[in-house]
């Protein structure tokens, strides 16, 4: 592979497909066929380039990848952990793990969480680490490096944290009796409860009606809502979506400018 990458000149045979018609090994190359354009992989990793480009922003979906399976999910994991870990280099970075449930589900994608909790501090990045279930974060069997690497953490309202099956779970994070209550009776998608090394309080967010309008647009219907009334409106339909809120004089300014 070393010999290919320094004797081709032309990115166009820097590709899969182009390294397995040079092998001459008959099993290496019946496994690497799989991940060319000729196999149900070859989309995926078969190519002169990825299209991730250098944007300062950028988003990847992984659930539906963490569900086609390891013989696809490992090798396109591993490629996306060295193309992700190309950009660290020292910038202030945010590296945001949303729905971290489906990801330490895994024993490859855990392992790297693991690595990035300790070491990705020195490089300038900060981990944002989201998950809707305690449970699934206790039982991980990396709990101990995530609460030791992330100092501040940030509870949701759960009307359930009282009950048998909950309390032990906020009681061995360090929450008391009181912080428990508080946590059970805390008003949801406005109210949240923060941990931090210099104290805890319950607090919210002062946002608008506008910008709540789009901040709490997180539900699947929500966005594939708005991605219709993109396709319809282009960049008007922002106002669209205030006005279905009650937010018209929002709306009205929007198509001002």
């Amino acid at each position: 592979i070393v010999q290919l990458g320094t004797s081709t000149t032309e990115m166009r045979q820097r590709t899969l497909g182009a390294l397995v018609t040079v092998i001459q090994d008959d099993a290496l190359r019946s496994a690497l066929n799989y991940y060319t354009l000729k196999g149900p992989a070859g989309h995926l990793l078969d190519a002169e380039s990825d299209g991730l480009g250098e944007d300062v922003f950028q988003v990847f979906e992984m659930e539906h990848l963490m569900n086609l399976g390891e013989k696809i999910l490992l090798p396109v994991l591993t490629y996306l952990f060295h193309r992700i870990e190309q950009r660290f280099k020292g910038q202030p970075t945010l590296l945001v793990l949303d729905e971290a449930w489906v990801m330490l589900g895994h024993d490859t994608f855990k392992a790297k969480i693991r690595e990035w909790l300790k070491v990705l501090r020195k490089a300038n990045v900060a981990v944002i680490f989201a998950t809707q279930s305690l449970s699934d974060l206790i039982k991980s069997g990396i709990a101990d490096v995530i609460f030791e690497s992330c100092p501040t953490k940030i509870l949701l309202p759960n009307p359930e944290a009282l009950t048998d099956q909950l309390r032990p779970l906020y009681e061995s994070i360090g929450l008391n009796a009181r912080q428990i209550e508080i946590l059970a009776s805390a008003i949801p998608k406005r109210q949240y409860y923060m941990m931090h090394p210099d104290g805890r309080r319950l607090f919210e967010l002062g946002l608008s009606g506008p910008e709540l309008a789009f901040v709490g647009a997180s539900g699947k219907e929500d966005i594939a809502h708005i991605r219709e009334l993109r396709e319809a409106h282009d960049w008007q339909w922002p106002a669209v979506w205030l006005r279905e809120r009650g937010e018209s004089d929002a709306a009205d300014l929007w198509e001002s400018y």
